[in-house]
């Protein structure tokens, strides 16, 4: 929010969207991606690759939401 107005730009987070349309990747079960679990499925199939990011940095995610929450800021 420090930043709105400042840059000028559209900015979409797409993720594996691109790999899937391309059919270079495959989504995970119908069930898995309507229970928000398809992060599982890819994290199975390139743990090398996802782990680090999945399980390091959103971690890091969680615990800085987590304080802010109990801090009780914005």
């Amino acid at each position: 929010m420090e930043h709105l107005g400042r840059v000028h730009a559209v900015i979409f987070a797409v993720g594996a969207a691109f790999d899937f349309i391309a059919g270079n990747k495959s989504r995970g079960p119908e069930w898995m991606s309507r229970n928000g679990l398809e992060w599982v499925y890819r994290l199975a199939s390139e743990p090398r690759r996802l782990a680090i990011r999945y399980l390091k940095d959103n971690s890091r995610f969680a615990l800085k939401f987590l304080g802010q929450l109990l801090s009780g800021r914005d």
